[in-house]
């Protein structure tokens, strides 16, 4: 009978906590001999959208290129560097939206046992709304947390 090594899931988004997220992350997968998928969440501009309008919104959201809103590009850029730089099996995926709740469903789509993030790991969006990602994920998520400070 074989057994499938589930891969880690690190949530990224350049800042300090989220680089000690992915050495974390580079070493677990090391260690346990598994793959790794780096997710970058980019956040929803929710200035842009009438709550009376409800199609106000529609006009004003650009479209969003195959490989990512040019805002995260950077990001994506020094992710999929920082993979190849250390070695070890994976891909660097961009989603759209709130970061804990997508980082939750790239765990699941990807079958992940474990999530890796940073200590107050917080998006431009989540500092808005006093949320922070870690807390979110150790609350909700069904998966081990592993929370790199």
């Amino acid at each position: 009978m074989s057994t499938t090594v589930q891969p880690l899931v690190v949530g990224y988004d350049g800042s300090p906590p989220s680089e000690k997220a992915l050495e974390r992350g580079f070493a677990e997968a090391k260690e346990r001999g598994t793959s790794l998928v780096i997710v970058v969440v980019a956040g929803i501009q929710y200035g842009s959208i009438d709550p009376l309008d409800p199609m106000s919104g529609v006009a004003a959201i650009p479209p969003i290129p195959a490989e990512g809103p040019v805002e995260i590009q950077p990001i994506l850029d020094l992710a999929r560097e920082k993979l190849a730089a250390a070695g070890v099996d994976g891909r660097v995926e961009w989603s759209l939206g709130d970061p804990p709740t997508e980082i939750v469903r790239v765990a699941r789509e990807a079958n992940a046992k474990t999530i890796v993030v940073g200590n107050h790991h917080h998006s431009a969006l989540g500092r808005f709304f006093g949320t922070d990602t870690a807390a979110e994920l150790e609350r909700h998520a069904e998966f081990e947390v592993v929370v790199a400070s």
